[in-house]
């Protein structure tokens, strides 16, 4: 059971630091002042990424 549990907060760290990461290129996009349509994509896939890691912290 300690194994199971361990695995999953593995997991969730892994995929808290992936959004993260996700947050900073999106800041790294907006300081660069990239194109809205790049910013707004990474943002799109930002959001997907919380929503599924918030989904499955629920679960």
């Amino acid at each position: 059971m300690d194994q199971a549990k361990g695995l999953r907060n593995y997991f969730i760290d892994n995929k808290r630091q992936d959004i993260f990461i996700q947050q900073k290129h999106v800041r790294q996009l907006i300081i660069q002042k990239r194109s809205h349509v790049e910013i707004a994509a990474s943002l799109i896939e930002l959001e997907k990424a919380w929503i599924e890691f918030e989904y499955e912290n629920n679960q």
